[in-house]
């Protein structure tokens, strides 16, 4: 298989460049035209395919991304030098085709990928490839940095992962213990899941070993998880959509599989506790981005 290079765009910069190289065999037909897309694809899913171009933004993410892309063809006819695809607004989780190239051999496109956003944590991505005259295809991981060059055509394809956090103002978290040790002064002034104030302080002072009066079904992470539910909610001042969207979700799911009143909790059979626990832990000892921890206790 002999590989031909092709010159970089002019002005592009070197880092974060990723380029696929095209193939060739002998024999091979004079080149076809692209088949090259401008405008933007569908909706898709994070897979690698080839041909295509995809962008995504983690789910992880807490804030939406702008993106814009410069594009260059390269082959037989070419396209205009540095023709500019439409600025795109991506959502975390979403996924969109940025460019398609199906042409035919030693024809693709190469895209630069900028995200317009100051939150960025970090770009992963994998690259999907096939031997020329083979069908067997490999997918691997694809070094990538913001403002970078990917190259597809029809034996390439790529997926680039965008992960953003915005910094919450509303600073930083408090384990269960915390609450218990301070006798939950920093509880929101308000009603949480029903519970006062104090049934919320002899919740969270309540131990296996000294329930204190609050009663519990099933074994003892039972109370673990609701202790870590009442905490969670307090650091987002009730907001019970204001943390990471992982956060959010097991606080959703937490509150459906939950439920009694006063000192009496119950959780439903079948609940993934030791899973929800993992997350609403993690999210009160700080290890989430834009959420730290607030210190000064033992972690527990």
């Amino acid at each position: 298989m002999t590989k031909r290079s092709y010159p970089a765009i002019a002005g592009f910069a070197v880092a974060g460049l990723f380029v696929f190289a095209a193939c060739s065999t002998a024999g091979d037909t004079p080149l076809s035209p692209s088949s090259a897309r401008f405008a933007l694809g569908e909706a898709t899913s994070s897979t690698p395919e080839l041909g295509k171009l995809k962008v995504c933004k983690s789910e992880d993410s807490n804030v939406s991304g702008v993106f814009a892309f410069i594009r260059e063809q390269f082959g037989s006819p070419p396209v205009p030098s540095g023709t500019a695809l439409a600025d795109l607004t991506l959502d975390p989780g979403q996924c969109r085709v940025v460019a398609e190239d199906l042409g035919g051999n030693l024809i693709g496109s190469r895209v630069r990928i900028t995200e317009l956003a100051d939150n960025l944590v970090s770009v992963s991505g994998q690259r999907i490839d096939q031997e020329v005259g083979g069908t067997a295809t490999t997918i691997s991981s694809l070094t990538f940095a913001n403002a970078g060059d990917v190259v597809v055509n029809i034996y390439h394809g790529a997926v680039v992962t965008f992960k953003n956090i915005r910094v919450v103002e509303q600073g930083c978290t408090y384990t269960k213990g915390w609450y218990r040790n301070k006798n939950g002064s920093q509880t929101i002034d308000a009603t949480v899941d029903g519970r006062t104030i104090a049934q919320q302080q002899a919740i969270f002072d309540a131990t296996p070993g000294k329930p204190g009066g609050v009663t519990w079904n099933g074994n003892n992470n039972n109370l673990n998880l609701y202790q870590q539910l009442l905490a969670a909610i307090n650091n987002l001042n009730g907001d019970l959509t204001g943390g990471p969207p992982a956060v959010d979700a097991a606080i959703a799911a937490a509150l459906a599989a939950t439920g009694g009143t006063g000192l009496n909790i119950t959780v439903a059979a079948g609940t993934n506790v030791s899973g929800l626990i993992s997350v609403l832990s993690a999210f009160n000892e700080g290890t989430y981005d834009g959420f730290p921890h607030c210190g000064d206790e033992v972690l527990e």
